[in-house]
């Protein structure tokens, strides 16, 4: 008997309450990755970028910005791939941190699955699984496989999405008057948003999906997706109501944290004084903190429910 979709959540909700050490893996993994991202402009691309003088040009003085621009490239084209392999590097290595961190959770919420397989209400202490041998074993064994997945599903969707970019670029290259551009570029961003939004949510899905089913039997990339997507059409109503719920939560709850603060930022724009950024300081970092926590409980949330759909259909 399949469960409902408040079963589903209720048991993804328990058993993240109940291995709530990988919520502080979550954390500070994003901490981690704004470090490494901050550290890398800081060292690589700053340096290169002022000793070459880009800091010097002045685009409001350009004649004609679309010539200005593309003189800029011809002349400093080897900067700009160097920038350009730099930041892929990067890429790459966040993705493959952020891989290793989602398949030893993944391993983890389905170790506490299959203790309670066959169960209908289990306590939530039953579902207690973290152990960090469990989790790094989890990520070692997998991190490649969901490696390879978040590439192959957002390099598919990012060229899907480019597709109206490019578009609304050609558009605003045939039309000369200012009016026209600013119409055409409001028209393909607007368009863009329509297909990217609704894109996005699938490629989680898919990605949250694969990821579980990678690390549960040990499949490629490859097919993973195949058994992934084929599971998600074959039980498409659950799969689509819980991922929208959980995101509706989500989108909910960092919404309600923002308005605790949106009063103080106020405040703080219109006095622009060094009291008010001392005094209000506090209060923006413990939003900042309060949406890091609440979005990796969420996330992983998400992950949990699906474990559930997966390893009990």
């Amino acid at each position: 008997m399949k469960q409902s979709v408040t079963d589903v959540l209720r048991r993804g909700f328990d058993s993240t309450l109940a291995n709530w050490q990988l919520i502080g893996i979550r954390i500070a993994e994003s901490f981690l990755l704004v470090m490494i991202i901050v550290m890398s402009i800081i060292a690589a691309v700053v340096p290169v970028a002022l000793s070459a003088g880009l800091s010097n040009f002045d685009f409001k003085h350009a004649d004609d910005p679309g010539q200005f621009v593309m003189g800029l490239i011809l002349e400093h084209w080897v900067l700009i791939v160097y920038i350009l392999l730099i930041a892929s590097f990067i890429l790459a290595v966040l993705i493959a941190i952020h891989a290793f961190v989602d398949a030893g959770n993944a391993r983890v919420f389905i170790d506490a699955e299959q203790r309670v397989r066959g169960t209908a209400a289990p306590p939530r202490d039953v579902l207690r699984a973290f152990d960090i041998n469990r989790w790094l074993k989890g990520g070692r064994g997998s991190w490649w496989t969901v490696f390879w997945i978040y590439n192959l599903v957002w390099g598919i969707g990012g060229l899907i999405i480019v597709i109206p970019l490019l578009a609304t670029i050609a558009g605003m290259l045939m039309v000369s008057e200012m009016g026209g551009r600013v119409a055409v570029a409001c028209g393909g961003l607007f368009l863009t948003f329509v297909v990217a939004l609704p894109l996005a949510i699938i490629m989680a899905i898919v990605v949250q999906k694969a990821t579980i089913v990678a690390v549960a039997r040990s499949a490629g990339a490859s097919d993973s997706l195949r058994l992934g997507w084929r599971e998600i059409r074959d039980d498409f109503g659950r799969h689509f109501a819980v991922a929208f719920i959980v995101f509706v939560i989500a989108f909910g709850g960092a919404m309600v944290i923002s308005l605790f603060t949106a009063p103080m930022s106020i405040i703080r724009n219109i006095g622009h004084t060094p009291f008010t950024n001392i005094a209000f300081a506090p209060a923006q970092i413990l939003s900042s903190i309060a949406q890091t926590i609440f979005s990796a409980a969420v996330g992983l949330w998400f992950l949990a429910s699906y474990v559930g759909l997966t390893e009990k259909r």
